[in-house]
């Protein structure tokens, strides 16, 4: 993530498109999306993983949200 972060800021794509007439909101929705996805596969690996002997006596969609909600947090 910080690679992707860095190599953009270094190429400077953000003004580039802004040049091309792109607005903010593609830009940040684009980031948001692609984000998401990774929260998503990661969570819901994790997750799976904690499902066997580990989370006996939680409710598993709860944790399942818990963790997804946290990473959206931490990606904010």
């Amino acid at each position: 993530m910080t690679f992707k972060i860095v190599r953009e800021k270094e190429t400077r794509a953000k003004e580039t498109m802004r040049i091309m007439g792109m607005t903010d909101l593609p830009y940040w929705l684009s980031w948001f999306f692609f984000y998401t996805c990774i929260n998503f596969v990661v969570t819901t690996f994790a997750w799976s993983i904690l499902l066997f002997k580990v989370l006996n006596y939680s409710q598993p969609m709860y944790i399942w949200i818990f963790f997804f909600l946290y990473g959206q947090a931490v990606f904010g």
